[in-house]
């Protein structure tokens, strides 16, 4: 059986848990089609929120082998990053992190626009500002041209995990809308209401969206039949968003209620993933039920 892909939040979580002992890495883990992506979000939160370093460049001085065993960290280096990327696997996170921030960063490059193109050139220009100029060094050439095939590698290495993931999310829905149906119960000029009805017209769920500043707002209100195994809340956000907000601007915000009130959340445009409006904590919202024992 397929290890079932896990979004930022649940892959920090668990993380949280190895840390603190009260779990251990599940079996497989380091060999998903994503392993490198948990690798790579475990260490930036370790980073930024356990150790409070202001990024990878403050790790690459500080990193040693009993600081990454004693945060559980060491398991993650030696399925990962070491056959993936060698000894030097720390300078190559630190100049593929400075890389990712300068292509993320619209006032740099203005000319470049192709994804790739400016992922490329970053790496030019933190290759050289990090470890060298190759130009001047030629020494450094063959670390340059490793590092970059490195690159290479890792950005087809993630797009393969994005890939995993759309792959999930879409099951995911099958499995939820599998016998349910969207009908529009209603339709204003600043609101629309939905119904969520099974195939003998029992209405299951209720959507209703506020189209208001300063962004849209959604209620979401589900029978407690649609949980467990079926699915949860977040495959409604996901039809409504392929199918309904397809073209809406900016950030939608999701009240859902199930046997009480769930949580406000939205869309991070970061990540990609649904966030709690509460919580700054990714640690603490767990939408998985990641068990103590390894069962």
């Amino acid at each position: 059986m397929e290890p079932e892909y896990l979004d930022d939040e649940q892959i920090i979580a668990l993380y949280n848990k190895v840390r603190t002992g009260r779990r251990s890495w599940p079996a497989g883990i380091w060999g998903s089609p994503a392993a490198l992506q948990y690798a790579v979000t475990i260490f930036e939160y370790w980073i930024h929120n356990v150790m409070g370093w202001k990024g990878w460049p403050d790790a690459r001085t500080r990193v040693n082998p009993v600081l990454l065993e004693e945060h559980r960290l060491a398991d993650i280096v030696d399925n990962v990053f070491l056959p993936e990327f060698g000894e030097d696997w720390l300078d190559f996170e630190v100049v593929l992190n400075e890389s990712m921030r300068l292509s993320e960063d619209e006032s740099w490059g203005p000319d470049l626009t192709d994804r790739q193109e400016r992922v490329e050139a970053a790496f030019e220009h933190a290759f050289e500002q990090i470890i060298g100029s190759p130009k001047t060094q030629p020494r450094l050439l063959p670390i340059y041209h490793r590092f970059r095939n490195h690159l290479m590698r890792m950005w087809g290495a993630f797009q393969e995990a994005q890939a995993e993931h759309d792959k999930a999310e879409r099951e995911a829905a099958e499995r939820f809308w599998n016998g349910l149906r969207l009908i529009r119960a209603t339709r204003a000029r600043t609101a629309e209401q939905w119904s969520i009805v099974n195939d003998e017209d029992e209405r299951l769920g209720e959507v209703s969206m506020v189209w208001g500043d300063p962004h849209p707002y959604c209620l979401i209100v589900l029978d407690e039949q649609l949980s467990g195994e079926r699915g949860t809340w977040e495959q409604v956000i996901w039809r409504l968003e392929q199918e309904i907000l397809v073209e809406e601007p900016g950030v939608v915000s999701y009240s859902v209620w199930q046997k009480g009130f769930v949580g406000e959340f939205y869309r991070c445009a970061d990540c990609g993933e649904l966030h709690s409006q509460f919580d700054d904590d990714p640690a603490d919202d767990l939408r998985l039920d990641l068990h103590d024992d390894d069962g």
